[in-house]
C-alpha cells in the first residue's frame, strides 16, 4: 500500500470513517491486557533505553537482545484510537486523535501529501501521555493527505493506522453529451446522468423543461424511472448535482431529449449504451456495494409490445431476498456470498453486471514474533490479508517504509532478510489497505548481535523482563457515616448489531446525585469467577443512554452492566444484564426509516422526523437509533435511542454545540438485527445572539435564543409578557436568598465568638479547631477490568467556620479525587 493520492483511503460517505474501531484481525493480535499483564511507563522505558544503548555501542553479553522482552512473546503495546478517514468542507475545523495503551516516550503526527513524504507536525498537546489531539483547519488552499501518529519507546516505535482527511469539493465538468432517445408507448423508460467528480459523492436531482421552467422529478436512485410512458413524457430532461457538504451545486450540460410514440412491432432494444449505465471493464458494467447495503439495477430495455425481462446470476441462483418486478432487481443485505455476475434478458437481448461486496482489510491468521543473530537471516511473515478490492500490502520497521533492494526482499505478505544487523530490531508492522480503509499485523523482530569476548557485564543486564505487580488490596472496614443518594443506572437492553458487536442501551433516574458520565463493562456469561469484567476507554456523557460493544466473539454469551460516576466522584453499579447469546448468522432486519427532515430548534437542539412502514412481509421494529456527530469531527458517532420505541417518528437531540453542523442518520432495529442506515442529513444548531446594552451609568445584558417547540406552536403574543414576569420574579427571589444569606452569616459569626470567650478549646492559631480525619476506603470498580479492584481514599475534612488561614496546602484546596 502507498499513502498517497495513487491509493486513496476514502470514505464513501461524508465523514463515514472506515474504521470506528480496530479491525478484528487487528484485535486478535494485539488484544488490549488487563492490569495485571500491562507493561509500565517506567518498564517500557527502562527497556527502550537498554535497547537504544545496545544500538549505539553495540556491546552485548551472552543472551542479551537488541529488543523489548515482554512475557510470552506478545506485543503489548498497541493503538487504541487512531485517525479516521473524514470528509469535511472549506471552514471547518477537524480533530485528529491517537491513543496507546501503554504511554510511551512521546507521541508525534506526520502528514503524507501529493508528494508521497511523511512531514512531521505539531501535536495540540506536545504529544505526551498515552493520548494525543491534532487540530486541522480546512481552507481554500488545503490538499487531501493523510494523517497518522507514530509512539516512540526509546529506539523503536509504531505507527498507528493512517485516515484520510478529503476536503469536500465538486468539480463542475466542462462538457456535457446531448442524445434523444425514442421509446414505444407503455414501456418503462430508465435513464441515466453522468456524475461529476466529487468528495462526498454528489446527489443528483433531475428535472423536466417545460416552457422555458425547470420542474423537479422526483427520483431516489440516482437514475430517473418513468413507468408506463406516454407522449406526455415527451421532452426536455436533464439533472443538478449537489455537494451536500461544500453546499456547491452544478447544473450539468447533459441533455437527454425524450420522444415517446407509437411503434409498429420492434425487438427488443436497450435505450442507453452500456458506458452511460456504468463503468465498463471487460465488456461488462462493473457495480461495486457494501456489506448489508442493497443492490439495485435496473435493465433499461424497451420494445412493442413491452418486452418481458428475467434476471439470473451465472453459475448460481438468485440470492433468496432477491426481488423482481419487470426491469428492476434489487437484493437486500448483500453479503459477500451474493456476489458474481448478474444478468438480464429479454429474448436474445442481455445485459450484464459484474457486482462486488466491498470489504475492509483484515488479516486471517496472525503473524509471529521472530528471533535473528546478526549476520543471519530472517523471515516474517504477517497473517492472510483479506478484503474487496483486494488489499495492498507496505511494510514498516519502528514506523518507517521498508523497500525492497539490498538484504531485502518483499513478496506480498513476506518479507526476507538476509543479512540481519542491529538496526533492523524493533516493531515490523505488515499494513493492508483498500478503500475502505486499512489494517495491520506487528511482530517483534529480536536480534542477537554477535558475542565479542573478553569483555565485563553484570549479569543482570542480560535479558530486559517487564513484569508487573497487581494492585494492592485494602481491607475495606469504615463505611461512609453519611452515604449520598446515587441511584443506579437502569438494568442495559442488548440488542444485536452485527456478529462480532451489540448496542447497549440503559436509563438513569432524574434524581438523587447528578451522575457526571457512564462507563460500559462487559464480560463472558459463564458462572467461572475467573472471567473478569472488560471496562470501556470511553467517558460516556450523563446525557448519552446508548453505546456500541465491539469486538466480541459470536456464539457466545455475554453480560453487561453500567457503571455510574457522580458529582461527589464516588460511583455505583447497575445490575447485569441477563445473559445475552451473540449468534453468528443473518438474521431479517427491518427496512430503513426514512430521515424526512432535520430542524434546529435552538442553539442547542435539532429536531428530527421520519417515517417508517413494515411493508408486506416485512419485519416490526422494536425501535430506532440516532447516530449524529459534528461534521468537523472524524471521531465516532453519538448514540442515542428514540424515546417511544417502534411508535416514534421524531426525536430531539439537546446537549448540542451552538451554531455548528451536525450529521445525523437514522437505523430501525430489532433484538437480533439493525436495519441499514437512513440517508444522511446535515442540519446545523442555530447561533446565540447578545446584544450589549451601554448606558451611562446602568449597563444592561440581553441575550436572545431562539424559542423552544412550546414557544413556537403557541402563536399567540404572551410569550414576551411571560418572559418579562418571569424575569422580575427571579429578581425578587435573588434579592430575598442575599438579604437571608447576610443575615444567617451574621447569627453564626455571633454563635461563634461567644463559644471563643466562653471556653477556647485547645488548638490551632486563628480559631481553627483541629478534628480527628477520618479515612473512608471503598472499592472502585472502574479501575481494573477484572476482578481485582482499586482503592479510592477519600478524606473528611474539618469544616469549622472563621478558619482565616493562609496555608496553602489547607486540605480544603486539595485537588479533587482521581479514578485511574
Amino acid at each position: 500500500m502507498r499513502f498517497d493520492n495513487e491509493s486513496e483511503v476514502r470514505s464513501t460517505r461524508p465523514f463515514h470513517s472506515g474504521m470506528v474501531s480496530p479491525p478484528k484481525a487487528e484485535r486478535d493480535r494485539h488484544k488490549r491486557t488487563t492490569p495485571s499483564s500491562v507493561v509500565s511507563m517506567d518498564q517500557a522505558a527502562a527497556a527502550s533505553d537498554r535497547v537504544s544503548e545496545l544500538n549505539t555501542s553495540g556491546r552485548t553479553g551472552e543472551g542479551r537482545v537488541l529488543m523489548l522482552a515482554v512475557h510470552h512473546q506478545s506485543l503489548q503495546m498497541e493503538f487504541v484510537r487512531f485517525p479516521q478517514s473524514v470528509t469535511a468542507p472549506v471552514g471547518t475545523d477537524v480533530t485528529f486523535e491517537c491513543a496507546v495503551n501503554v504511554p510511551g516516550e512521546r507521541l508525534a503526527w506526520r502528514r503524507k501529501s501529493g508528494d508521497g513524504q511523511w512531514q512531521e507536525l505539531k501535536s495540540d498537546d506536545g504529544g505526551k501521555g498515552i493520548s494525543t489531539m491534532l487540530t486541522i483547519n480546512v481552507r481554500d488552499d488545503t490538499q487531501s493527505a493523510f494523517y497518522q501518529c507514530v509512539v516512540w519507546y526509546g529506539a523503536i516505535s509504531l505507527a498507528s493506522i493512517p485516515g484520510r482527511l478529503t476536503v469536500a469539493r465538486l468539480v463542475a465538468p466542462e462538457e456535457g453529451d446531448k442524445r434523444t432517445v425514442t421509446s414505444p408507448l407503455g414501456n418503462t423508460v430508465v435513464l441515466h446522468c453522468r456524475t461529476p467528480k466529487s468528495d462526498p459523492p454528489a446527489v443528483l436531482t433531475w428535472w423536466k423543461e417545460e416552457k422555458g421552467i425547470k420542474n423537479k422529478i422526483r427520483s431516489p436512485y440516482r437514475v430517473l424511472v418513468l413507468p408506463n410512458v406516454t407522449a406526455a413524457d415527451s421532452g426536455a430532461y436533464g439533472c443538478t448535482a449537489n455537494n451536500e457538504l461544500s453546499g456547491q451545486s452544478v447544473e450539468l450540460l447533459d441533455r437527454i431529449y425524450l420522444r415517446v410514440q407509437q411503434e409498429p412491432r420492434t425487438a427488443p432494444r436497450f435505450l442507453e449504451t452500456d458506458d452511460y449505465v456504468g463503468t465498463v471493464e471487460d465488456g461488462v458494467i462493473t457495480e461495486s456495494i457494501k456489506v448489508n447495503e442493497a443492490l439495485r439495477l435496473w435493465c433499461g430495455v424497451v420494445g412493442d409490445p413491452v418486452p418481458p425481462v428475467t434476471w439470473s446470476r451465472r453459475s448460481n441462483s438468485l440470492p433468496n431476498r432477491t426481488h423482481v418486478d419487470g426491469n428492476y432487481l434489487t437484493v437486500a443485505y448483500m453479503r459477500p456470498e451474493n456476489e458474481g455476475i448478474y444478468t438480464c434478458s429479454a429474448g436474445h437481448l442481455q445485459r450484464s453486471w459484474r457486482v462486488s461486496v466491498l470489504q475492509p482489510p483484515r488479516f486471517e491468521g496472525s503473524a509471529e514474533n521472530v528471533n535473528g543473530t546478526e549476520g543471519g537471516r530472517a523471515h516474517v511473515s504477517c497473517g492472510t490479508p483479506k478484503g474487496t478490492p483486494t488489499p495492498v500490502i507496505q511494510w514498516m520497521l519502528n514506523a518507517q517504509a521498508l523497500t525492497p533492494g539490498g538484504d531485502v526482499r518483499i513478496h506480498g505478505q513476506d518479507i526476507y532478510i538476509e543479512h540481519l544487523e542491529k538496526r533492523h530490531a524493533g516493531i515490523v508492522q505488515c499494513f493492508a489497505c483498500n478503500e475502505l480503509g486499512c489494517a495491520y499485523d506487528a511482530v517483534l523482530l529480536t536480534v542477537v548481535p554477535v558475542q565479542i569476548m573478553d569483555q565485563n557485564y553484570d549479569e543482570s543486564d542480560k535479558l530486559i523482563q517487564m513484569s508487573s505487580q497487581s494492585p494492592k488490596r485494602h481491607n475495606k472496614k469504615n463505611s461512609r457515616k453519611h452515604k449520598a443518594n446515587m441511584v443506579p443506572p437502569s438494568r442495559p437492553n442488548v440488542t444485536r448489531m452485527s456478529d462480532e458487536s451489540v448496542m447497549v442501551t440503559w436509563s438513569a433516574g432524574n434524581y438523587g446525585l447528578p451522575i457526571q458520565l457512564f462507563k460500559v463493562q462487559h464480560r463472558e456469561g459463564t458462572n467461572s469467577g475467573i472471567v473478569q469484567w472488560q471496562t470501556s476507554n470511553r467517558d460516556i456523557p450523563p446525557y448519552v443512554n446508548s453505546y456500541l460493544v465491539t469486538g466480541l466473539i459470536p456464539d457466545r454469551y455475554y453480560k453487561f452492566r453500567i457503571a455510574a460516576v457522580y458529582s461527589n466522584q464516588d460511583n455505583k453499579l447497575g445490575r447485569s444484564s441477563p445473559r445475552f447469546y451473540l449468534k453468528r448468522g443473518e438474521f431479517p432486519a427491518p427496512r430503513a426509516p426514512v430521515l424526512v427532515r432535520a430542524v434546529p430548534l435552538s442553539p442547542t437542539r435539532i429536531e428530527l422526523e421520519w417515517t417508517w412502514s413494515m411493508g408486506q412481509g416485512g419485519v416490526q421494529a422494536e425501535g430506532f437509533y440516532v447516530y449524529y456527530r459534528p461534521v468537523s469531527s472524524a471521531g465516532e458517532y453519538e448514540k442515542g435511542t428514540a424515546a417511544g420505541g417502534p411508535a416514534a417518528r421524531a426525536a430531539q437531540l439537546t446537549h448540542l454545540a451552538a451554531d455548528t453542523a451536525y450529521e445525523l442518520k437514522l437505523q430501525a432495529y430489532t433484538a437480533q438485527a439493525p436495519s441499514e442506515f437512513s440517508t444522511i442529513k446535515v442540519a446545523k444548531t442555530l447561533k446565540v445572539s447578545t446584544t450589549l446594552v451601554s448606558k451611562a451609568t446602568d449597563f444592561e445584558l440581553t441575550t436572545t435564543e431562539v424559542a423552544t417547540v412550546a414557544d413556537v406552536d403557541s402563536g399567540n403574543g404572551s410569550g414576551g409578557m411571560l418572559v418579562t414576569a418571569g424575569g422580575a420574579l427571579g429578581a425578587v427571589l435573588l434579592l430575598i436568598g442575599a438579604v437571608l444569606t447576610l443575615l444567617l452569616c451574621r447569627r453564626a459569626r455571633k454563635g461563634v465568638s461567644t463559644k471563643e470567650k466562653a471556653s477556647r478549646p485547645q488548638g490551632g492559631a486563628n480559631g481553627y479547631i483541629p478534628a480527628k480525619v477520618p479515612i473512608t476506603i471503598t472499592a472502585n470498580p472502574l479501575h481494573a477490568e477484572g476482578g481485582d479492584a482499586a482503592v479510592e481514599m477519600s478524606f473528611m475534612h474539618n469544616n469549622n467556620c472563621g478558619n482565616t488561614s493562609d496555608d496553602s496546602t489547607s486540605r480544603k484546596n486539595t485537588a479533587p479525587r482521581n479514578y485511574v
